[in-house]
């Protein structure tokens, strides 16, 4: 059975993203900082971990296939170098460790022009100034993901909201982006699709609402 370690698994995405892994019967396991805090399925397999600390994640990812990162700042307008940080992190441990495949759960405010529909690309000065921190360090992360040698998928998903899943979205290189809010469930099933998908190695994968 294959082993999968997920990052951010408190949050919102990051909790479809277990429920998912789980129905699919891989062994789950998951980085938190404070696992006695944490309640989840009795089949999770729950370490203590911090993207700011090197050893802790390349403890957590012994025998591990896939990694999947999902994990962001409560506020994305102080993120602090946070992203990129560990996204650096993740990626040393994920090459030490010999993981067959990194997913990295970026966001659509990171896509290029092209990828947008008219509606978005009038609203991105906005959202780029606003959230200017968060953009400047996860262009940062990116780039440091996209140097490395591992096998990886950087997946940039649209708005995001709270809803049962609808399976209406679209995923893939250059797919255009639309500014329509996606369930957290539809993100998390595109992120575990990600760790299998041959066509999307070493890719960035736009991901949203049809």
């Amino acid at each position: 059975m294959m082993q999968i370690a997920i990052i951010g698994a408190t949050g919102s995405t990051g909790k479809e993203l277990v429920r998912l892994a789980l129905e699919a019967n891989y062994n789950v396991t998951i980085v938190v900082r404070n696992p006695e805090r944490i309640l989840f399925d009795e089949n999770v397999n729950v370490l203590k971990g911090n993207v700011k600390d090197l050893e802790s994640l390349q403890l957590a990812f012994k025998n591990i296939d896939f990694v999947i990162s999902c994990f962001g700042p409560k506020n994305n307008r102080q993120v602090n170098n946070l992203l990129s940080i560990g996204a650096s992190n993740i990626v040393k441990a994920c090459e030490s460790n010999a993981v067959k495949r990194f997913v990295f759960m970026s966001g659509f405010v990171q896509a290029d022009y092209g990828e947008l529909s008219f509606t978005t690309k009038l609203l991105m000065p906005f959202f780029r100034l606003i959230y200017k921190d968060s953009y400047n360090d996860k262009v940062k992360a990116e780039e440091a993901i996209q140097k490395s040698n591992l096998n990886w998928v950087i997946v940039r998903a649209s708005g995001l909201k709270k809803a049962p899943p609808e399976r209406k979205y679209v995923a893939g290189v250059k797919t255009k982006i639309h500014f329509v809010m996606l369930p957290y469930a539809d993100c998390a099933k595109c992120l575990l699709d990600a760790i299998v998908e041959k066509k999307w190695t070493r890719q960035i994968i736009n991901v949203g609402k049809i």
